[in-house]
């Protein structure tokens, strides 16, 4: 646990103390403890001292179960959005502490009627006492109470859980057996107190509220750090389906006959921003590859497309260029394509298929693909998978 954590339970549990709900009936508590109900008497120091450890051991007992409780069933829920709908949870118990919303059925405290026919015959019974001190306090402490318990949640595993609640006890009991044992002088002094109390309550239920805002803002980086580690996985999955289907993957033929010749009139963008139609090459037989920056054994071959470019460029024979499909499938927007291919050097011609229409013409399922035109406009043959340099040269030798 972090230190500012054990020091705000610790602090937490000295304001539970100086609240309206336990200050004001101090007085009654320490008579039950340091007095013999039958005749009067003050117990003696030892007996006095025991009676009060007994009582706060079971104020101790029932707080630490309770932290351990919420902290186990916390490390089931061990999340950022959960932690978060605790901080909230922390923030209305602020705001009910300070005044600023009310509750009233929570306001009602039957405690100080009963308390006059307690007894403590006992260590046990002080013991008893503080169990049931603990139980029945009413929400007036319980709002300071139940952000610990929320921030308890927050922790995991129970033993820290126990220990932050422990922090909590010892904020509480530790005035609580200064003052039960000293004189009543101190008494007088306390109810002098008592005029500031609303004042420090509503200061204390700023602060939680504080606490509680602090716990979600401290998550809200989390949420979008994972939302983005999604994103990223999706689009991971995406291109690993289609590196399964492409990379790696035999040469093969793809059916050509239901293919529109809608593809030739497909806007297309080079990288510096020109519109292109591969109905320009009409008239001459034509070679282009689907591939993506995000495809290893496509950026892999690029040296090859490169060569084969150069080769019949200079020979005039075959035009040679290249197409991704930004935005898709894993690939990244045009812009930050085009700064890729700058970065890299790609020096093959690319058309940007922005819009993904050319793909869907042709029915592209994998990358690379290959897409082989006759110089009469037609498609002669897509074939998905990497080719070879002498079987992909024999091939374009079949178009000229």
């Amino acid at each position: 646990m972090d230190i500012p954590v054990v020091a705000s339970a610790f602090g937490a549990g000295l304001l539970s103390f100086f609240s309206p709900c336990v200050l004001p009936l101090l007085p009654v508590y320490a008579g039950i403890l340091t007095t013999d109900a039958g005749d009067g008497a003050e117990f003696s120091l030892a007996r006095r001292c025991a009676n009060t450890v007994a009582f706060v051991l079971g104020i101790s007992c029932v707080f630490v179960t309770m932290g351990a409780g919420v902290a186990s069933l916390g490390s089931f829920m061990k999340s950022p959005w959960v932690t978060m709908a605790l901080g909230v949870v922390v923030v209305f118990f602020g705001l009910l502490l300070s005044g600023v919303v009310t509750v009233p059925f929570l306001q009602k405290d039957s405690r100080a009627g009963a308390l006059g026919r307690i007894k403590v015959r006992g260590v046990l019974s002080a013991f008893l006492l503080g169990v049931a001190f603990s139980f029945g306090w009413t929400p007036c402490v319980g709002p300071i109470l139940g952000s610990i318990l929320a921030v308890a949640a927050g922790q995991g595993p129970a033993l820290q859980g126990g220990a932050l609640l422990l922090c909590y006890s010892l904020g509480l009991c530790v005035p609580f057996v200064a003052i039960t044992l000293a004189s009543g002088a101190v008494f007088e002094r306390l109810r002098g107190l008592n005029r500031f109390l609303p004042v420090a309550q509503r200061i204390g239920g700023v602060l939680i509220a504080i606490m509680g805002v602090w716990m979600i803002a401290t998550q809200v980086g989390t949420v979008q750090a994972q939302s983005r580690a999604a994103q990223a996985a999706s689009e991971d999955a995406q291109s690993a389906a289609l590196v399964s289907e492409a990379q790696g993957v035999h040469a093969g033929d793809a059916e050509t006959s239901g293919i529109s010749t809608a593809w030739k009139n497909v806007s297309l963008t080079d990288l510096d921003g020109n519109v292109h139609r591969l109905s320009e090459y009409k008239g001459e037989p034509l070679y282009f590859e689907f591939w993506g920056s995000w495809c290893s054994s496509c950026v892999a071959d690029l040296g090859q497309l490169e060569e084969v470019y150069q080769e019949h460029a200079e020979a005039g024979d075959v035009r040679v260029t290249s197409v991704v499909v930004p935005d898709q499938n894993g690939e990244r927007s045009p812009e930050d394509f085009v700064a890729w291919a700058r970065e890299k050097d790609v020096k093959v011609p690319v058309l940007m298929d922005t819009n993904g229409s050319l793909s869907r013409y042709i029915g592209v399922n994998g990358f690379p693909t290959s897409v082989f035109v006759g110089s009469d406009g037609q498609i002669a043959k897509v074939r998905v998978g990497a080719i070879e340099r002498d079987e992909l040269e024999s091939l374009l030798a079949e178009l000229s």
